[in-house]
C-alpha cells in the first residue's frame, strides 16, 4: 500500500515539467563497487532520475511510466544483491537508498521499507555525512506525514553553514516546505540557491512565485478580523498567541481573559486582565497590554516610550528579562489611583525590532496534510493566505497596570509574559 497520499497542494500538482534536480549526482561513483551491474544502477538513476524524483498522479514524461518503474525495480533488486557482498559501503547504502526513493515514487512494492533501511545504515556507518538524513527527510517528505521528514531538513540545516550544502539539498528542501505550508523557508531557500548561483529550475520559479502569492500586503488603513492575524495554539493551560503582521509571539496563562485582540489603524493591540489575586477590598485582576506600531516620522524611541509616562511620576526598574537588545523600563506610581487597594503600581516597558530578512520565518512550523476522505480520488487542499508583516521598524510598548495591594502577584504575571515573549 502507497504511503503517499493523493492529497496535494494544489499549486504543486499543476506543474508537470521534469524536475531539473541533480541529487544523484551527490553520489561518488569511484566509491562504489566497480562492478557492472552498480555501475548501470547509478547510470539508469541518473537518466531516470527527472521522472521519479517526485511522484506524479499525472504522467507526460517522455518514457512510459512502466518502463521506469521496471527499470528502476530491476535495479533495486542489483543494488541489494550487491550489498549482501559490501554490507559496509556507505556509498552502496546511498545510492541504494536513493534508488529504492525513486522506485517508491513509482509504486515498486517494499521499496520504501528498503531506502529506510539502507539510507539508516549508511547514516550509523558516517554520522557525519548529510546525505543520508537528507535523502531520508526527502523521502519522508514524500509521504502522508512529512512534518519528520522538514523536521529532519530543518536540523541539518542547524547543523552546518547554509552555504555548505549542496544545491539539490536546497531544492529538495523548498519542495518540502512547499508541501508544509512554509512559505517564508521556501523563499530562503530560493535566496540561498540564487546565492549558490544554481543553474535556472522552473520548478524553483515556480515555487518561488507560489510562495510570494501566499503573503498578503500589510493595508495600514485596514481593520483586520483577529482570525486573519492571529494565530492561537495549545489551547488550554498556556494558550499561545502569534502573529506574523505583527511580528511577535507570546504565552497567556489559560484563565487571562482576553479583553481585545486586534490590528487596528496601522497598530497591533493585544490586552489582557490577568489574576483574579486576592486584594484588599477583594479579587482585583491586573492588566497586561501589547501595542506593535511603526515609529511616527522620525520619532525615537525614547519619544515614543514618553507618550505612556504622563501620569504619575516614573522611575527606571530592572527588568527580569529585555525581549530585545535594550529596553526602556518604567515603574509608575500614580497615588489613591485605586482607593482601598492602594496607589497604581504601573509597569512600561518598551523596545523596537528592525524588519527580519526573511518576515514570518521564526513563526513557521509544518503544516500537517489534511486526511483524505476515502472513496473521492484526488483531492486538493488550498493553504490560507498570511498577513505581511508591518514593513519596516516597529515599537513595542508592553505595560502592566497594577494595584499596589496585588504588586507581587502581578509583577509574577508580567514576568511571566515577558520571559515567554518572542519576537521576530
Amino acid at each position: 500500500m502507497r504511503k503517499n497520499s493523493a492529497l496535494f497542494f494544489a499549486f504543486l500538482l499543476s506543474f508537470l515539467a521534469p524536475h531539473a534536480l541533480a541529487d544523484i549526482a551527490a553520489i561518488h561513483a569511484s566509491a562504489l563497487p566497480q562492478e557492472t551491474a552498480v555501475l548501470a544502477a547509478l547510470d539508469d538513476a541518473r537518466e531516470l532520475e527527472p521522472y521519479s524524483h517526485s511522484w506524479t498522479n499525472n504522467w507526460k514524461y517522455p518514457v512510459a511510466k512502466e518502463d521506469v518503474s521496471a527499470r528502476l525495480g530491476k535495479d533495486l533488486g542489483f543494488l541489494t544483491l550487491a550489498l549482501k557482498e559490501h554490507p559496509h559501503n556507505a556509498e552502496l547504502l546511498l545510492l541504494t537508498g536513493l534508488v529504492a526513493r525513486y522506485a517508491y515514487n513509482l509504486d515498486v512494492p517494499g521499496s520504501y521499507d528498503q531506502a529506510i533501511s539502507a539510507l539508516g545504515q549508511a547514516q550509523e556507518l558516517d554520522p557525519g555525512d548529510v546525505r543520508g538524513p537528507w535523502f531520508r527527510a526527502s523521502l519522508l517528505c514524500q509521504t502522508t506525514d512529512p512534518k519528520p521528514g522538514v523536521d529532519q531538513f530543518l536540523a541539518i540545516e542547524d547543523s552546518r553553514p547554509w552555504h555548505q550544502l549542496p544545491t539539490a539539498f536546497w531544492d529538495d528542501y523548498l519542495e518540502c516546505a512547499s508541501v508544509t505550508s512554509m512559505p517564508a523557508h521556501i523563499l530562503r531557500a530560493v535566496d540561498y540557491l540564487e546565492k549558490l548561483h544554481a543553474p535556472p529550475s522552473e520548478m524553483r520559479t515556480f515555487l518561488a512565485n507560489g510562495a510570494r502569492k501566499r503573503f498578503e500586503p500589510f493595508d495600514p488603513k485596514k481593520d483586520y478580523e483577529p482570525k486573519e492575524v492571529w494565530r492561537v495554539t495549545n489551547a488550554g493551560q498556556n494558550p499561545q498567541f502569534t502573529s506574523t503582521t505583527c511580528g511577535v509571539r507570546f504565552d497567556v496563562h489559560g484563565d487571562w481573559a482576553v479583553n481585545q485582540i486586534a490590528v487596528t489603524k496601522g497598530s497591533c493591540v493585544a490586552y489582557f486582565s490577568t489574576g483574579p489575586h486576592k486584594a484588599i477590598t477583594g479579587n482585583l485582576r491586573p492588566s497586561v497590554l501589547v501595542l506593535v506600531k511603526q515609529p511616527e516620522g522620525n520619532q525615537t524611541l525614547q519619544e515614543f516610550s514618553k507618550k505612556f509616562l504622563t501620569k504619575g511620576t516614573f522611575e527606571p526598574f530592572a527588568l527580569s528579562r529585555c525581549p530585545a537588545n535594550t529596553c526602556i523600563a518604567m515603574k509608575g506610581l500614580q497615588p489613591g489611583m485605586y482607593g482601598g487597594d492602594g496607589d497604581g503600581h504601573g509597569r512600561i516597558v518598551v523596545f523596537e525590532r528592525n524588519q527580519p530578512e526573511y518576515p514570518g520565518l521564526i513563526f513557521e512550523a509544518p503544516l500537517e496534510i489534511p486526511k483524505p476522505e476515502a472513496g473521492k480520488g484526488t483531492q486538493y487542499y488550498r493553504p490560507s493566505q498570511i498577513q505581511q508583516r508591518i514593513p519596516g521598524k516597529l515599537y513595542y510598548l508592553v505595560m502592566l497596570d497594577t494595584a499596589a495591594s496585588i504588586e507581587e502577584p502581578a509583577m509574577k504575571d508580567f514576568d511571566f509574559f515577558l520571559q515567554n515573549l518572542t519576537l521576530e
